[in-house]
């Protein structure tokens, strides 16, 4: 997770040099071409390649569906988050990136209680817990960022 982290934290660094430098729309276009060649490179991988068509010759219209949907929701957000680097410190943008899994959380609650067929969230006290303390943390950290 650390390594993960500092990935991110790298990659952010990077594109804001780069979009203040050049140009914002420039920089986009060779990020997603540096993530156009990454797939491009997973699926030189036979495995990965087996089970991808596997996967697409038997869920065709759910896997098209519901990861197009994914892609232009990630899309938007990507696009908004990189915008809020040109304008706003780093660490800013990052931090508050980060509370994402707050709101997955939540609605992955809401969705468990109120429409289960379409979320399957745990709501275990322990499940709760642990992920009630990570929200804290993610809060704490946004709160400590912004002093």
């Amino acid at each position: 997770m650390l390594a993960c982290s500092f990935i991110m934290a790298l990659s952010g660094l990077i594109f804001k040099v780069f979009a203040i430098e050049v140009e914002f729309w420039t920089t986009i276009f060779w990020m997603f071409v540096g993530e156009a060649i990454f797939g491009v490179a997973l699926l030189l991988v036979r495995p990965y390649r087996r089970e991808f068509l596997t996967l697409l010759r038997t869920h065709t219209v759910a896997l098209l569906s519901i990861n197009g949907a994914n892609e232009l929701i990630n899309l938007c957000g990507g696009l908004g988050n990189r915008y809020a680097l040109m304008f706003a410190p780093l660490s800013l943008v990052q931090a508050i990136g980060s509370t994402t899994t707050l709101f997955v959380f939540l609605i992955g609650v809401l969705l468990s209680r109120f429409v289960p067929k379409l979320g399957r969230e745990s709501l275990s006290g322990q499940e709760l817990l642990q992920k009630g303390i990570a929200a804290v943390l993610v809060a704490t950290g946004v709160a400590l960022i912004t002093r």
